[in-house]
């Protein structure tokens, strides 16, 4: 999931959702299409065919980016993982049927299904999860920041073979369930100078359940079930379509015609139009996401530990979660949401204390304090988050200068410590529930200035035992050093935590099997859906 330094801005934020119609308006149209408008069950093809909205386009459908979210999503249907994520954060079987890590956790031995074709008719074997691992390594993009110990695999038979890392890396078995195994032989053929990266961008070298058909650029990704899926199908549309309508109110009425089945960016101030209307469902599912602001460490004012304990009791963390995320969402307890494996919820969480803020800043002698923060432009909980908090530290004497900008512009300033900001306004998407994820890649001080430790945190005693994590297979003593780095890290007061927002999504009624996945967020697992 997580923390690759060229990652792309859906991986860590939540797209925008401009646009909108209020609340009135969306319930007049609501109850007109409830008396009148189109069911959406329709005959023929569009009956048998899973429509789904998506405010975004994907860059590639190449499965070595698919820490993107955008390009997860598409990948997914038409490839196989060795292991997956089921119910309750489980790494359950897929190609791979059984695998064991070594005793000092340096390889993996796998046993793989014999019964797995691409969709061109080839049987998938070892070779081509050798090949699909040593490609991702070469290229050094995208997933590969995930299987970064990854040294090499040897292949016993068609069904066998034995993954070797440099180090032991207890976090690979979930590192896994982000690589998707593609047909070697198919993408050598259209290798050319990029190992096939220019071909793979619109093309299908997958196993999975469906197959790409065609993709209109910015419009649409079209598929069809392979009838040869080794998992079989049981009532799961025929067709899926991925419709790319970046407008928020644009997918509102495309829904409420029937033309789409699922929508995944309706407004939030249409929730409520939705809910309680026979016609649609509002699902909303937790995540692995989290809102925090993180502090400059090093060369700015928040180096005081007693300035950042009085920014962080100065927010008003419940009435982010009731007016800006409108009841869909909790407040942050310490950096790790509580979706994720290992989870510690004694961990010390601030609340808001103006007081506590004032008398922090009084004891430290601070006084007519000027910071900036950054924070992301078109993203509704991080604008409005951002005017709150700025709000919030002006009645403690704190003076909060905004900066909205782009992604590109935010990693650019983080590549020195003279161009990062004070504070800066983040979300991390961890790509599995793994805590590695969160407490390695964003705490870790390897990462200060060349990935996601935003802030420059540097503890030597977190260091220490999230590395140690890293190579230990026992879940309980790893799930011991975890919850010794939270305290450390909630101690440091190194971030302001503010919420884990649900993911919110709305159906169209007779769309069943759809379940939010934590491990593959801003996604639908479509292999699971049925429409009728």
């Amino acid at each position: 999931m997580l923390h690759d330094t060229s990652a792309k801005r859906t991986r860590w934020f939540p797209g925008p959702r401009p646009a909108r119609l209020t609340a009135v308006l969306a319930a007049a149209a609501i109850a007109a299409a409830a008396c009148g408008g189109s069911s959406g069950g329709g005959s023929g093809e569009r009956a048998q065919t899973l429509i789904v909205a998506e405010n975004e386009p994907p860059a590639t459908f190449d499965p070595a980016q698919a820490d993107n979210s955008t390009v997860d999503e598409v990948v997914r249907p038409a490839y196989d993982t060795l292991v997956k994520y089921g119910a309750g954060n489980k790494i359950e079987p897929s190609v791979a049927t059984e695998w064991k890590v070594a005793p000092d956790g340096k390889s993996i031995d796998l046993t793989l299904r014999g019964d797995v074709t691409f969709h061109d008719g080839a049987k998938l074997t070892a070779a081509d999860v050798k090949y699909s691992l040593d490609r991702i390594k070469k290229l050094k993009v995208g997933v590969a920041s995930l299987i970064s110990t990854y040294e090499s695999s040897k292949v016993l038979d068609d069904t066998h073979l034995t993954i070797t890392m440099s180090r032991a890396y207890a976090p690979m078995v979930a590192a896994l369930t982000r690589v998707y195994i593609l047909n070697s032989k198919l993408v050598e053929s259209h290798k050319g100078s990029d190992d096939g990266q220019k071909w793979l961008a619109t093309a299908d070298a997958g196993s999975g359940p469906y197959k790409l058909t065609g993709y209109t650029a910015n419009q649409e990704a079209k598929y069809a079930q392979y009838g040869k899926y080794w998992g079989g199908f049981s009532g799961q549309a025929k067709n899926v379509v991925f419709r790319y309508l970046p407008q928020a109110a644009t997918q509102k009425s495309a829904l409420l015609a029937g033309d789409i089945d699922i929508a995944m960016d309706i407004d939030p101030n249409d929730w409520a139009s939705f809910e309680g209307n026979g016609g649609y469902k509002v699902d909303k599912a937790d995540t692995n996401v989290q809102l925090y602001v993180f502090f400059k460490m090093k060369g700015s004012p928040v180096e005081n530990k007693a300035l950042r304990e009085a920014i962080a009791s100065a927010y008003q963390y419940d009435q982010h979660i009731s007016s800006i995320l409108k009841g869909a969402g909790k407040k942050a307890v310490g950096v790790v949401p509580s979706t994720m494996q290992c989870f510690d919820a004694a961990t010390p969480q601030p609340g808001y204390d103006v007081a506590k803020a004032k008398s922090a800043l009084q004891a430290a002698g601070l006084s007519n304090v000027s910071l900036t923060m950054t924070y992301l432009k078109a993203t509704a909980e991080m604008e409005q988050a951002a005017t709150l908090f700025q709000s919030d530290l002006a009645k403690i004497g704190v003076k909060l200068k905004l900066e909205a900008i782009t992604y590109p512009e935010y990693v650019q300033r983080l590549k020195t410590n003279k161009t990062t900001p004070d504070l800066g306004m983040i979300y991390a998407f961890p790509p599995n529930p793994d805590p590695d994820s969160v407490l390695y890649q964003l705490f870790d001080s390897r990462f200060i200035n060349n990935g996601q430790n935003n802030g420059g945190y540097h503890n030597p005693k977190v260091d220490e035992l999230v590395e140690k994590a890293q190579t230990v297979t026992d879940e309980n003593e790893r799930c011991g050093l975890y919850k010794q780095a939270q305290t450390l890290i909630a101690g440091d007061v190194a971030s302001v935590n503010m919420s884990n927002p649900q993911y919110v999504t709305v159906l169209r009624k007779g769309v069943e099997g759809y379940a939010y996945q934590p491990s593959h967020h801003q996604t639908v697992d479509v292999y699971g859906v049925k429409v009728g």
